[in-house]
């Protein structure tokens, strides 16, 4: 994990502070303890915190192009870098460092912004183009990682965390009602709103080019329409399994010692597995468990780690300790309400004594429906047909009596406030 920030001011009305710029990228170091590393024109200003993964030695940023004209900064990772390398080097391009952050200076010389749609990977980057006067921001397809911004006077401030762009002394800090709502209604705010009134989330699968003081804002991706007839297809599950497996093959480049989060549930399970059979080495596991045995899954998680032969670690979570709570609320910019960012925050800190890199199995659930909400939603469907008026009054007075240790309760809530 890295983080990035900066500041485009071409009529100079905010200002580009090199003391501004610096706050921003310092707030941040947690994402990238390792390295730092700025750039200042008269229009542009670039930083970035660095968590050295790949090309320890030469990897620094910002990245630039042979000739100086296109800088970047850029947190994630691009799987197929050294394709896309070996493809660039074969139309001319000099590569200085083994990173994947270098392709992308050189991406764009050939495809202009159409180069996202060349990389395989989780990424928020931008580039400064001082020969068109352009910066371009960058989301990846499914936005695993963050990119906010605030866009007033013709000046943008962005950066990886929001509290980067509130160290600006020219960002506002007046709240959005209307994110607070969604807050409320959904217990977290979706894209573009963040919980402040001025500054928005780049959503997933989008760019963000600036130029002449002003920016537009477009997708380059979404979830494509449902193949219906390879549902029948009999190959289908092997053909899943050939993808998991590719997947997480491509993930163990690394220049660093990784692991894996162990939950004992299919997702992470089926992760550890593919590592397993593409790793020489025992794969480092983690798992959190917890004293309530209702909601302690370490038996399973230990079940995987014996059958694939794991460096397995835990950590059990003790209730009524608290003392972890304001670690947790100092890394959220923004209302938050999902209560496993606790166990995973302990989760991390036990991973990253032993390692740099954890995957996950986090997105298994909503990609195959595994929530007890999928299912609920599901049969609530069935009372689409009813009047809007006639469905609040009823099932409004249904979640009124609904037990609240009762699973559907909070959906049957929702449903009748539709």
């Amino acid at each position: 994990m890295c983080g990035i920030a900066g500041i485009y001011d071409p009529r100079h009305s905010v200002g580009l502070s090199t003391d501004v710029l610096r706050r921003m990228a310092g707030v941040i170091r947690h994402r990238g303890p390792d390295d730092d590393g700025f750039f200042e024109d008269s229009v542009v200003a670039l930083g970035m915190r660095r968590l050295s993964i790949i090309d320890l030695s030469t990897g620094r940023q910002p990245v630039s192009n042979e000739d100086g004209t296109i800088h970047a900064v850029y947190n994630g990772e691009i799987y197929n870098f050294r394709e896309l390398r070996r493809d660039l080097e074969s139309r001319g391009h000099t590569f200085r460092t083994k990173s994947d952050s270098e392709v992308i200076v050189h991406a764009y010389e050939e495809d202009g912004s159409e180069c996202v749609q060349r990389f395989r990977g989780m990424f928020a980057f931008a580039l400064w183009d001082s020969r068109a006067r352009t910066l371009l921001l960058a989301r990846d397809r499914l936005g695993i990682k963050p990119l906010h911004y605030t866009f007033q006077g013709g000046a943008l401030v962005f950066g990886s965390e929001i509290k980067s762009i509130l160290c600006h002394p020219k960002v506002s800090r007046e709240m959005d009602l209307e994110a607070l709502d969604y807050f409320f209604t959904y217990r977290y705010i979706p894209d573009p709103l963040t919980i402040f009134r001025d500054i928005r989330k780049l959503p997933a699968g989008h760019i963000l080019e600036a130029t002449d003081g002003q920016i537009s804002v477009r997708a380059y991706w979404d979830v494509p329409e449902p193949d219906e007839a390879a549902a029948e297809d009999p190959a289908l599950a092997e053909r899943l399994l050939e993808r998991l497996d590719d997947a997480v093959r491509v993930r163990l480049v690394s220049d660093v010692p990784l692991g894996a989060f162990l939950s004992g549930g299919i997702d992470s399970s089926s992760v550890v597995a593919a590592m397993a059979g593409a790793m020489a080495e025992p794969v480092k596991t983690f798992s959190i468990g917890f004293e309530e045995e209702a909601f302690d899954e370490l038996r399973y998680a230990r079940l995987t780690s014996k059958r694939h032969a794991t460096d397995h670690r835990e950590r059990v979570v003790r209730s009524g300790d608290l003392s972890l709570l304001d670690d947790v609320v100092g890394f959220f910019d923004e209302p938050f309400g999902d209560i496993s960012s606790v166990p995973t925050f302990l989760l991390s800190k036990l991973a990253r004594e032993r390692v740099t890199v954890a995957l996950s199995g986090d997105g298994g659930d909503e990609l195959f429906a595994g929530y007890e909400r999928y299912r609920v939603d599901r049969d609530f469907a069935r009372f689409d047909f009813l009047p809007l008026s006639l469905r609040r009054t009823v099932f409004g007075a249904l979640s009124a009596m609904w037990p609240a240790n009762l699973r559907g309760g909070e959906r049957l809530a929702r449903f009748g406030h539709a």
